[in-house]
Order: C-alpha cells, then sequence, then structure tokens
C-alpha cells in the first residue's frame, strides 16, 4: 500500500508538469525527462508515427548517445509492434532478447533492460515510450502498469500541445490573409503585390521559398513572376509545364508533394536534393474561376502539410488571383486614360 500511494502521487506530480505546458516540442523534453527521474531509470525515448502511419519518428530522448539513437529504425522491431498494438512490453535482458533488432548497439550502449509503453492518442495508438537501464531490471507488473499509465497521460498532453499549436497556427494564417489581402486592396502595380506574397507566406509557415508562376497568353506556358528563398540556378533548372503536379493544379486542384527529391509528380529531383527542397505545396491560382498559373511553397525539410495549411494556401492563391485581375484591370483603366490625354487636342 506504502508503494503503491508513492507511486499515485508520482503520477499526479508528473501529470502536472507535463499537462502544465503547451508546446509540444516542450512537452516531450519534459516527458523524457521526468519520467526517468520517477521510474528510476536511465534513459527515455518518445517516438510517434509519422502522418503515414507507417514510420516512426524520434520526437525527444534523453540519457542516450547520438550513436545509439541514429543505430536504424526500430518500427519493426516486435517489441514495438505489440506496444504499437496496445500491449506495453517489459524487456529484462535487451543485449540477448530476440525481439531486440539492434542487440550489439544495446551492448555498447550498456542497455540491459528495457520498458515499451504505447502512447494513445485521440482513441488510437500514435506511437511509445521506451524506458531503458544500464542496470538489469525485472519490471514488475505494478511498474509495467504504470508505465503504460504515464504513457497515457503522455498521449493526453501531447494531444492538448497538438490541438493549441493548431489554433495558434490557424490564428496566425487568419492573421496573415487579412494582411495579404489588405495588402493587395493598396496596391495596383501586380510585380508589387507577387513579391510582397512570395516574401510573407515563408515567414508565416515556416518556409524554405515560395513561387509564382503564370500562364504566359501568348505561349501558353507557365512563367516565372516571383521568387523568394532560391537560387538563380534552381530557378532556371527548366519549365515545369510538363510536370504531372502542373497538371492537376491546372485543373484547379491543390498538391502535395512530401519529398521533392523522389515524387513522381515532379520532374527535377537531382536539382531539388541539391538546392535542399524537401517538401512543396502548390496551389493554383484562377481568375474568375479560370486557372492561370500556381503558387508554391516549399520546405527545407521534409513536411506533411495539413488540412490547415492546404486550405489557408487555397485563401491566398485566391487573393493573387484577385490581385492579378485588379491589376489587370487597373492597367487597362490607365492605357484608356492615357489614349483619352494623347487625343486631346493640344
Amino acid at each position: 500500500m506504502k508503494l503503491q500511494s508513492e507511486y499515485l502521487r508520482l503520477f499526479i506530480d508528473i501529470t502536472k508538469v507535463i499537462t502544465a505546458s503547451l508546446d509540444p516540442k516542450e512537452v516531450f523534453d519534459l516527458i523524457v525527462n521526468k519520467i526517468p527521474q520517477i521510474l528510476h531509470v536511465d534513459a527515455a525515448t518518445i517516438r510517434l508515427l509519422d502522418p503515414s502511419g507507417q514510420k516512426l519518428v524520434l520526437e525527444a530522448a534523453s540519457g542516450l548517445s547520438d550513436t545509439y539513437l541514429n543505430r536504424g529504425p526500430i518500427d519493426a522491431k516486435e517489441s514495438v509492434l505489440k506496444a504499437l498494438e496496445g500491449t506495453p512490453i517489459a524487456i529484462s535482458d535487451a543485449a540477448n532478447d530476440s525481439r531486440i533488432d539492434y542487440p550489439e548497439a544495446a551492448r555498447q550502449e550498456g542497455i540491459q533492460s528495457i520498458l515499451v509503453a504505447p502512447i494513445p492518442i485521440r482513441g488510437k495508438i500514435n506511437g511509445i515510450l521506451r524506458l531503458l537501464t544500464r542496470t538489469r531490471r525485472e519490471f514488475n507488473p505494478f511498474e509495467v502498469e504504470f508505465a503504460a499509465a504515464l504513457a497515457e497521460q503522455c498521449g493526453i498532453a501531447i494531444e492538448n500541445a497538438r490541438i493549441h499549436d493548431e489554433q495558434q497556427r490557424q490564428l496566425n494564417y487568419f492573421k496573415a490573409v487579412c494582411e495579404i489581402g489588405r495588402a493587395i486592396g493598396e496596391t495596383r502595380p501586380l510585380d508589387t503585390v507577387l513579391d510582397l506574397i512570395v516574401s510573407r507566406l515563408p515567414e508565416v509557415m515556416n518556409l524554405k521559398a515560395c513561387t509564382i508562376r503564370l500562364i504566359e497568353s501568348s505561349k501558353g506556358q507557365l512563367e516565372l513572376k516571383a521568387a523568394y528563398g532560391l537560387s538563380r540556378n534552381y530557378l532556371e533548372r527548366g519549365p515545369l509545364d510538363d510536370e504531372l503536379a502542373t497538371y492537376f493544379i491546372l485543373k484547379g486542384e491543390p498538391v502535395v508533394i512530401p519529398d521533392a527529391t523522389t515524387d513522381v509528380h515532379t520532374l527535377y529531383h537531382r536539382e531539388a536534393a541539391s538546392e535542399g527542397v524537401g517538401s512543396i505545396l502548390a496551389a493554383p491560382i484562377s481568375v474568375k474561376g479560370e486557372p492561370i498559373g500556381m503558387l508554391r511553397r516549399l520546405t527545407a525539410e521534409f513536411r506533411f502539410f495539413s488540412s490547415t495549411d492546404i486550405n489557408f494556401a487555397m485563401a491566398v492563391a485566391e487573393q493573387s488571383g484577385v490581385a492579378i485581375q485588379n491589376a489587370i484591370d487597373y492597367q487597362k483603366m490607365q492605357d484608356l486614360l492615357n489614349e483619352c490625354n494623347a487625343s486631346k487636342p493640344t
């Protein structure tokens, strides 16, 4: 009873700590640093499934060397697969257990025992919490149950932080849409408006670069009109008209390219790798419902864009279309005024 009472107190303490923050990275770091102190283990890691649900991505770690952390993927380990099904796994002899894929790495790191607990988020197992010791340890059922309960609290804390992060991103996007819309309304020259858009978006969406291409009416091909954050060599790599992504974009659909160095929707994979382009989100620019170009956002890392990102991309692309139409109308008016002035008798 005394041990259970102590664990309950610790459970309450750590729950308070990890739910106090609404920053996802801070939550991860708190978990991997706080839980080892409570359970008297030497190290901890958190890995979460990527948006594809196929790969575990290391989010935070404490007490382990970079060599061990970079030993290779652990997605197919039996202990991991069991944990992803919702079953906590305790391994007392990590260096000799068949459920461990890198026994030699465990020996070199001095890892003796491992406890793997599933992290549920929104009712689905979304990752794993691993606790590691450098002295052999037989985790008793109560410790396993306690670790599983802590992992569940981790999931709640992570979800709360993600919700807050998503709400903050939506707020920032809304502000950016308003700012860009106001700037478009106050500015007439097309080049000025397009330059404003491609320079503002990287700051708002944490991008590497941004470009706007429009269909040149005389040639029927896409022509670069504005760019930010890219080298001249990359911008001059070749036309984009024959890319599969362009086909869908000019049909009015947004296109998400998670890996610009391999994706079938793009052509210039080597150039993307050399430039350091990870992912691309492209949206059609339309005037009166007719696609006339595209707005592309490029990241330095591989990124899975959320529905919020895509909706924002479409909103800004729509505003770009409005800016273009306003610029066209403004230019027509200027030309007409010039003609009238030229025809007046002197």
